[in-house]
């Protein structure tokens, strides 16, 4: 809890991954991939409580043996096309209770920490904002970036500002999110990452980059 907010960390982990099947518990230095996301979770004293979605019974297994709320999801919103918001919706409705945000945590970020996840609702707690989300350096810095017109290169611009969208914590009013179906709203405010925390693995290379990257 921070000051009286109460906030539920919700981990979406469906069984169906069309780039990397199985990725969730595929072993991440040594340990299930989704292990590092809980950790994280859990770390964090600002989250009341630590949830996960998922369709997968060894994901359930693993989340209750970490001592989360398992939230089974339904057929209809564990398909590719599924809409995570529809998962938040539906992990809301069966945890029940009041929430003052939710930390929507991708289990393919596994090297955020839990004091980016309490950096981020502390964020927006603070500042009364509709959301915050991480966010990372691009890969290249913005020396690199150019602007192709007709073949030609230019310059490209200020780029200083530029930054990514890293998919690694997401912290949204339960409310907003129903409305708005969308963290980067508005007044949303960013938590920012380097980007050797930012890291959101779909691929099979992207994983072993991430490997490479924790062991040094």
């Amino acid at each position: 809890m921070i000051d009286d907010a109460r906030v539920l960390a919700l981990i979406p982990a469906r069984a169906g991954s069309q780039r990397l099947p199985g990725k969730n518990l595929r072993p991440f230095n040594g340990r299930p991939l989704i292990d590092w996301t809980l950790d994280a979770a859990l770390g964090a004293s600002a989250v009341d409580a630590v949830a996960v979605t998922t369709d997968d019974p060894a994901v359930a297994a693993l989340a209750a043996a970490h001592g989360a709320t398992v939230i089974d999801r339904p057929a209809a919103l564990a398909g590719a096309d599924a809409s995570v918001f529809d998962a938040i919706a539906h992990a809301l409705g069966v945890i029940g209770g009041d929430w003052d945000y939710v930390a929507l945590l991708q289990p393919t970020s596994p090297l955020r920490t839990a004091a980016d996840v309490q950096g981020a609702v502390a964020l927006c707690h603070a500042q009364s904002a509709p959301a915050v989300v991480g966010v990372s350096p691009p890969p290249k810095p913005a020396a690199f970036h150019r602007r192709v017109t007709d073949g030609l290169i230019g310059p490209a611009g200020d780029l200083d500002d530029l930054r990514v969208i890293n998919g690694a914590i997401y912290v949204g009013r339960p409310d907003r999110l129903a409305a708005d179906r969308r963290f980067d709203v508005p007044g949303a405010l960013a938590w920012l990452m380097p980007a050797e925390r930012g890291w959101d693995i779909d691929t099979a290379a992207e994983f072993a980059a991430a490997e490479a990257a924790i062991r040094g």
